[in-house]
């Protein structure tokens, strides 16, 4: 069986979407969004309210409020991958609560060969993280400390990966005030085994975040720098060169500003807390590495809506990707009988 290329094949797939940074650490699909309002609004860090698929973005946000509401996400992801998520929390007293995950992705069905060609039959290769996460106000009482533990097991035919991961986050809403700050460490840890013993590092992002609503209209924006721990994450296009008449190329230099533009996501909401919302998000590393010169495709862009019915919460987005593909990604959350 021709399983080097297998295994290509499935560290392609994991790749797919995270653009440039793609090839520096094992587990990429932890950094997917974990829920449609995420996508929607660019993988923002400080929302919260009562709904629990908040707590998938930042484990600070987690109150006691989230108890026994639970969650299920779905997304037919790029040439017959398929992801979600499902959470559950549980509550401990009025002010904390436990929240279990599970996020999936599944690579789909490979044909198995052997070195010389011969069929030897299909595979399939996949990844879930187990998670447990809580929170508790830090310092004083505006400002919780939360932290999430994950088990991730990554199967390929015969092969088996496995990794421990720590989530580290923190969120500031100070009293009366609607604006408020997160900042999250992601994916701290270790392979505790790997594919043919070949040890890499997770996917690390450190990610500082703002957002506030304004007075007069019902509308939070959301502004993010992610993966600070890695700059810069521009690259030169060699495409963006231009040639001079005796056939110099001269590579367009990229300044202070356009640096700190890859690692910038914002969003807004229209009613964020009201019966139907409208989420609309940028994310700029995407918009960038993905997109085609000279060919518009909006890269980078996405959208969704929220819907509240009774004791159920629908929401649904679509990103835009390339002239390739796009994403669209679908959530319910059950809320408890009061």
């Amino acid at each position: 069986m021709m399983r080097g290329f297998g295994i290509c094949c499935f560290l392609f797939f994991s790749f797919v979407g995270i653009a440039q940074i793609g090839g520096d650490a094992a587990f990429r699909f932890l950094e997917l969004s974990s829920t449609p309002r995420q996508l929607a609004l660019g993988n923002p860090i400080t929302l919260r309210d009562l709904d629990i698929s908040t707590t998938l973005a930042n484990p600070a946000t987690i109150r006691g409020e989230h108890g026994g509401q639970i969650m299920v996400t779905y997304e037919p992801y790029f040439d017959g991958i398929h992801r979600g998520n499902a959470a559950y929390a549980l509550t401990l007293n009025r002010a904390k609560a436990l929240v279990f995950d599970v996020k999936y992705i599944n690579y789909g069905t490979f044909n198995g060969t052997d070195e010389l060609g011969n069929t030897t039959g299909n595979f399939s290769g996949s990844d879930v993280a187990l998670g447990l996460a809580s929170s508790q106000y830090f310092l004083r009482p505006d400002i919780y400390l939360g932290a999430r533990i994950r088990f991730i097991l990554s199967t390929l035919e015969t092969y088996s990966s496995t990794a421990l991961t720590t989530d580290i986050g923190l969120y500031f809403s100070p009293a009366g005030k609607t604006w408020r700050v997160g900042l999250l460490y992601q994916h701290l840890g270790k392979q505790l085994s790997a594919y043919e013993d070949v040890f890499e590092p997770l996917p690390s992002n450190l990610t500082l975040g703002f957002s506030n609503e304004l007075k007069y209209l019902p509308l939070r924006w959301h502004f993010s720098l992610h993966h600070l721990n890695k700059w810069p994450l521009l690259f030169e296009n060699p495409e963006e060169a231009s040639v001079d008449l005796n056939g110099n190329r001269t590579q367009q230099k990229a300044g202070f500003a356009k640096k700190v533009l890859r690692h910038t996501t914002i969003g807004v909401e229209l009613f964020p807390e009201g019966l139907f919302s409208i989420r609309l998000g940028y994310h700029a590393q995407r918009a960038a590495e993905l997109r085609i010169l000279d060919v518009r495709n909006f890269s980078g862009l996405s959208f969704g809506v929220g819907i509240q019915l009774r004791r159920l919460r629908f929401q649904i987005s679509h990103a835009r990707y390339n002239v390739a593909g796009n994403r669209t990604f679908l959530g319910l959350t059950l809320e408890p009988k009061n």
